[in-house]
């Protein structure tokens, strides 16, 4: 029963002891709490019970007529390691009751025992039986969720993605995922451990570029009491309560050059020390890292370590745009409809034909979370069973249509480096430009709007000296 009962089944109890009377007493007393009881009155026949049954409790007798309960309690972990076993003695010996702890049982009651004992310790037991419930009914919903079927697209570009990180989630290889705000790195990061044999395990990730550096190396690495102002307390850093699960770093490449060089120590040591420690603490995670640059590119530019790269980019892993698989873009907004119209009871919502077109067509330069946003802001302003046309979308979608968009050309005659590179420049400034002119200036609402953070945004205004002089609103 144990293996496969749903979260909220009974509990089962079976109950083996050769007095009739004090296994019927505690039958009715345990049922009354609304435990399920089996019963049993020979050791050999509750063997039996546990192979066919698996119940989640052995309440037994230590001494049996047919088999001695210790022998007894090693059968039942062997065959059944998650069916708890408490062990009744007939006398309380220290000696007897620590031999059935070191066996494998879960504790011990002494006779004669009264009912609010009983109680007391079976509750104990029923409560870590419904946490491992719990816990795996979590991870099974966990892994249906994140499952590679919920990767959605039959594009060539998408379909190449499943197939590469379906078959590396099942190794311990580390996977480096590169692609635009808003293709969906976290996902196939979160994807990768639940198809991995570390799903029953912490699921940690963290945002480089949303801390400053001290405050990302005590998230990482944990610190000690007194270490720096303000930490009161000792605290364990992300990579070791994930120990033995997967570790996820977002925007890696935002992350200082000297944080990232003690990051390649860790990584090759597999040791990290608190701040402020002087212990090493061993750690085990599966790496998976992301970045919305071009890896290489941040390794030319000087911000991203090659070592480091070369660490964590043991499988590279590359999101396409959404304008770039523009045939997945009606399946995945008939995807966020559905999700949203039950969410907000919006019944049965459908696009008509103009609608959907108008959405393929739009250049998309959120991706896939600015679709799902898009969808939920539909949804929420619609009526039930509507059918939606162009004017109950947003104006974003219809304002500047993809094929009216200024296209700068570039001359043959430049590198291919150097005119990828101005090309880029060119788009990121006249992106920049229109994102903070739409939101007159912003920088929070432009950021929410593109899927970056704010630090982004500000680096890029730095970077191409916009700040308050060529941007006008």
């Amino acid at each position: 029963m144990s293996n496969d009962a749903q979260p909220d089944s009974p509990i089962s109890v079976l109950i083996c002891d050769d007095e009739e009377l004090l296994v019927k007493s505690c039958g009715q007393i345990l049922s009354s709490e609304g435990y399920h009881i089996l019963t049993e009155h020979r050791g050999r026949n509750a063997l039996e019970t546990v192979r066919r049954h698996r119940p989640d409790i052995l309440l037994t007798d230590l001494n049996l007529p047919d088999i001695d309960g210790l022998a007894l309690l090693k059968e039942v972990k062997k065959m059944a390691p998650e069916t708890l076993v408490v062990m009744i003695t007939g006398f309380a010996t220290v000696d007897s009751s620590v031999e059935a702890i070191r066996a494998g049982a879960y504790d011990y009651i002494p006779k004669p025992f009264t009912a609010t004992q009983l109680r007391i310790l079976i509750g104990r037991a029923g409560t870590q039986v419904q946490l491992v419930r719990d816990n795996a009914h979590l991870r099974d919903q966990l892994k249906k969720h994140y499952s590679f079927e919920n990767i959605i697209g039959t594009s060539e570009s998408i379909q190449k993605v499943f197939s590469v990180v379906s078959r590396v989630a099942p190794t311990d290889a580390n996977v480096f995922i590169s692609g635009e705000s808003g293709t969906g790195k976290e996902l196939i990061a979160r994807a990768l451990h639940a198809n991995s044999r570390r799903n029953g395990r912490a699921f940690m990730a963290i945002n480089c570029a949303a801390l400053p550096d001290h405050l990302l190396e005590s998230e990482l690495f944990g610190h000690e009491k007194g270490a720096f102002t303000g930490a009161d307390n000792l605290k364990r850093g992300l990579l070791e309560v994930a120990g033995g699960g997967s570790f996820f770093m977002d925007e890696v490449s935002e992350m200082s050059m000297d944080l990232q060089a003690k990051l390649l120590r860790v990584i090759q040591e597999r040791r990290i020390r608190r701040v402020g420690g002087e212990v090493e603490i061993p750690i085990d995670v599966r790496w998976i890292s992301a970045t919305n640059r071009d890896p290489e590119q941040a390794v030319r530019d000087g911000v991203l370590r090659q070592d480091l790269l070369y660490r964590l980019n043991v499988v590279p892993v590359k999101l396409p745009p959404l304008r770039q698989r523009r045939e997945d873009i009606p399946a995945l907004a008939q995807h966020f409809l559905r999700r949203y119209a039950q969410e907000y009871d919006r019944g049965n919502l459908r696009f008509a034909p103009d609608a959907m077109r108008l959405m393929v067509d739009y250049a998309w330069p959120g991706n896939v979370r600015e679709l799902q946003n898009l969808m939920e802001r539909i949804v929420s302003l619609c009526l039930p069973d509507q059918e939606i046309h162009p004017e109950d979308m947003p104006e974003e979608l219809s304002a500047v249509p993809t094929s009216a968009r200024p296209v700068a050309s570039y001359s043959a005659d430049l590198p291919f480096h150097d005119a990828k590179n101005d090309a880029i420049t060119h788009f990121e400034k006249e992106y920049l430009r229109d994102l903070l002119k739409r939101h007159n200036g912003n920088i929070s609402q432009a950021a929410r709007t593109a899927g970056i953070d704010r630090k982004t945004i500000h680096r890029m205004l730095t970077k191409y000296d916009l700040e308050g002089r060529d941007l006008t609103w």
